[in-house]
């Protein structure tokens, strides 16, 4: 099954929701440890990038483009629409 085009959300920092689609997947190991990698092009996630600038300089590092890949497991895909009209339903 692909996640491309596909909505998901992520848990930052323990409480911050990230919301993005899924832009590309490639899967990664071999035997039972393969699994599938997707990065996602994050919508409104300015918090989460100038946290990110700021532990990179910090921390004198350089930005390893292997962490804007996220293992299948650590992202959940949703229906935007069903999840606007759960919401909707807490006003």
């Amino acid at each position: 099954m692909s996640f491309v085009g596909k909505s998901v959300y992520n848990v930052w920092g323990g409480s911050t929701l990230r919301f993005g689609k899924v832009v590309e997947e490639k899967m990664e190991g071999a035997g039972v440890d393969r699994w599938k990698y997707v990065r996602v092009d994050w919508e409104d996630d300015e918090a989460h990038e100038m946290d990110l600038n700021r532990i990179v300089n910090l921390r004198h590092l350089e930005y390893d483009e292997g962490h804007s890949w996220y293992r299948i497991d650590r992202i959940r895909a949703f229906e935007p629409s069903k999840m606007i009209a759960t919401l909707s339903n807490l006003i």
